[in-house]
């Protein structure tokens, strides 16, 4: 019935809305390195292993109340 499995995390970082693109980016990159490692450590996914499911990792990185971005990782 159900085939995938989505393992999320929530990262929230204070960033001033006007700061640059540039370190946007690198704090972007930072939390959702971060959130991705902080599921694999855990093992939060560990359960679905061997259920036949595909198993997606998704990380969410909220920069104050406006910037928000994803990564989702296949594993």
């Amino acid at each position: 019935m159900f085939d995938k499995a989505y393992i999320m995390e929530f990262k929230y970082c204070d960033c001033v809305p006007d700061a640059p693109q540039e370190a946007k980016r690198r704090l972007f990159d930072k939390t959702l390195d971060e959130g991705i490692k902080q599921i694999k450590e855990m093992g939060y996914a560990d359960k679905f292993e061997g259920s036949g499911k595909n198993i997606y990792l998704a990380a969410f990185a909220f920069l104050g109340r406006d910037d928000i971005d994803i990564r989702l990782e296949a594993v």
